[in-house]
Formats: structure tokens, C-alpha cells, sequence
């Protein structure tokens, strides 16, 4: 049988205790001990410093007591207050219990040390009470910017299904294993890589659904793969893509030159520790277009110009250009590979 999950317990009252307030406080109630000693305060620094750490402990105890145990903010400022007025009443008897040197109490001299101890008990608490407001205001924005991350990384997500038969897999899961990673130690970068991914799912969904499109789609489809892929690699990787306005408006087939960046990709600048340039050109005269893809990574494999992708674009440019179509694959004179292609228009 399911067994539900237990409620999990509030904490203690004394877990909620830093000890960094403790410590502070210690500090402050001897300052003011050495300062009220200075003025000629009192009985001595002795006696000061009893009853300022008698007042200051106490009003820290209680007020942190009335933090804890009261559950709505107005009610609890109120109780915060209330409890530096008994804190200072509280501490003076502490310290006239402790401070036995002096028998004989001076009832003007205990109005004036209750008085300080109000004084210092207020900004103290109103120090702290700030201090730890900041504290879970930050952590509160942190753990919402982690929730809006999540939530649009399973957005985007939600989308791979339309788009598994146009996305190359060991991008995309690469790139999902990056942005899991990045979420809590980095999410700024988590976020540019989430804004760049859900940039270039959009594009390739923009392209699968047009019956036609312009070459300045195709860019801007690989200007977000590229992206994306910058942000995986950081400095291992550098692109340029060189295309004129006309050009840009020149129509192009869907998915005829993603292959041939990804086989750069994987092939020419992932293997290379230093990894290297991809730069995309198109020059068009005479009625055709010529688009050329060169990288400077690693050169020709065992079976340079031959892979499935590389064969699905020749089937394609056959189907759609007949003779008029072409791709050439080369192996640049300065390292890495050239690919040219070359339609009509």
C-alpha cells in the first residue's frame, strides 16, 4: 500500500538561532559596556558589562522568541517591540541579581540602564529583523528564477515530439543535459542557453510548417543552432555568417544546410581541444546561389563527402533541382572542410 509523506516538522526555536546573531550580540553588549564606562557610566566596567549583556541577551531571547512563535507579520513587529520592553526589564533584574558587588541600587541610575537598554535593544532588533529580511528575500527571488528556469525547460521539452524527425538527437540531448546542469550553479547562462534553444525550436518549427521560405530563414535557423552550440562550448568554438539583405531574400528549401554545419560541428571542431571557426558565405550570380560552409577543424575523416546526412541532401537537391543541383565537399588548402552548394534561383 502507498504510504503518504509525513508532514515535515517547523523548525525549533533554538535551530532558527544563528549563531552569528549570538556572536554579535555578545560584541555589541561589550562595546557598549566599554562605551558606557567611557562616559563615566555606572559602577565600573565590571558592573556595565553585566547588565549589558544581562539586557542585551535577554531582549535578544525574548524578541527572538517573539519572531518565532507569532505567525502574522503585523502582530509580529508588535510582539517584537513588546518583547525589547520586557527584555530591558528583564536583563535589569538579571543584572542586579549578578552584580552583588552593589547591594545598595541606585533607582534613577536603573530608569537611565533601562533606558539604554531600550535604546540599543531597538536598533539591534531592527538591524537584525532587516538583515534577515534581505536575507530571505534574496533566497526567495533565487528559488523563483530556479522555478521559471524549470518550467521553461519543460516547456521546451514539450516540444521535442513536433520536432524529433528535423532535430539532430545528440544536439538536442547534449543541450538538455547542459541546461540541467547549469540551472543551479549558473542560472543566468542557464537562461542565455534556454532563451538560444527555445530560439532555434522555434525557427526549425517555423521552417517544417512553410511550404517555402527564403535563405534568410535557413540563417537564422543556424544563426540559433550556432548560438546555442557557442554557448555549450564557450571558446572552443567561433562562427561567422556572411549573407546580403538580397540574398537573404532569395527563396531555400527547409533543412539543406543544418547537416552540413552539424557535420562541421562533430566532425571538423568538436574532436580539436581547441576547437576552431565555422563561417557561412552565399554569393549569387548568373542565376544560381552558392552557399559555402568551411570550418578549420580536423579536415577529411576515413570516408570524407559520404554519411546519411550528406547523401539525403544530394537525394534532395536531385529531387528538387534534377542536374541543376549540386554539393561538393573538399578539403580546404588552410585545414578543416569546405563544403559548397549550388541551386538555381
Amino acid at each position: 500500500m502507498p504510504t503518504s509523506t509525513p508532514p515535515q516538522a517547523s523548525p525549533t526555536f533554538l535551530a532558527t538561532l544563528d549563531p552569528r546573531f549570538i556572536v554579535g550580540c555578545l560584541i555589541g553588549n561589550t562595546l557598549i559596556a566599554g562605551f558606557l564606562t567611557l562616559l563615566d557610566f555606572g559602577h565600573g566596567f565590571v558592573s556595565n558589562l553585566i547588565y549589558s549583556h544581562s539586557i542585551g541577551l535577554s531582549i535578544l531571547l525574548l524578541s527572538r522568541l517573539a519572531i518565532h512563535f507569532t505567525p502574522y507579520n503585523h502582530i509580529r513587529t508588535a510582539a517584537a517591540f513588546l518583547a525589547i520592553v520586557l527584555g530591558s526589564a528583564q536583563g535589569l533584574m538579571l543584572g542586579n541579581l549578578l552584580d552583588s558587588a552593589h547591594g545598595q541600587k541606585d533607582f534613577m541610575l536603573s530608569l537611565k540602564a533601562v533606558g539604554i537598554g531600550l535604546f540599543f535593544g531597538l536598533i539591534g532588533t531592527i538591524y537584525y529583523h532587516l538583515r534577515e529580511r534581505a536575507a530571505t528575500l534574496q533566497s526567495t527571488l533565487k528559488t523563483r528564477e530556479l522555478e521559471q528556469l524549470e518550467a521553461e525547460r519543460r516547456s521546451i521539452e514539450a516540444q521535442l515530439k513536433m520536432l524529433q524527425a528535423q532535430i539532430e538527437p545528440h544536439f538536442l540531448f547534449n543541450t538538455l543535459a547542459n541546461l540541467a546542469g547549469l540551472i543551479e550553479p549558473d542560472p543566468k547562462l542557464a537562461m542565455r542557453l534556454l532563451e538560444a534553444l527555445n530560439r532555434y525550436l522555434r525557427a526549425s518549427l517555423t521552417r517544417t510548417r512553410a511550404e517555402g521560405g527564403t535563405l534568410g530563414d535557413e540563417m537564422d535557423l543556424l544563426a540559433a543552432y550556432l548560438d546555442v552550440l557557442k554557448i555549450r562550448l564557450g571558446p572552443r568554438l567561433e562562427f561567422g555568417i556572411a549573407v546580403s539583405p538580397a540574398q537573404r531574400a532569395l527563396p531555400f528549401p527547409p533543412m539543406l544546410l543544418q547537416p552540413l554545419v552539424e557535420n562541421a560541428i562533430r566532425h571538423g571542431i568538436e574532436p580539436q581541444v581547441a576547437g576552431g571557426r565555422i563561417d557561412i558565405s552565399a554569393s549569387h550570380q548568373a542565376g544560381q546561389l552558392e552557399i559555402q560552409v568551411r570550418d578549420s577543424g580536423a579536415g577529411f575523416g576515413e570516408a570524407p563527402g559520404n554519411g546519411i546526412g550528406l547523401s539525403n541532401i544530394r537525394a534532395r537537391l536531385a529531387a528538387l533541382f534534377g542536374d541543376a543541383g549540386h554539393l561538393d565537399i573538399a578539403e580546404h588548402a588552410d585545414g578543416g572542410v569546405l563544403a559548397t552548394l549550388r541551386i538555381p534561383t
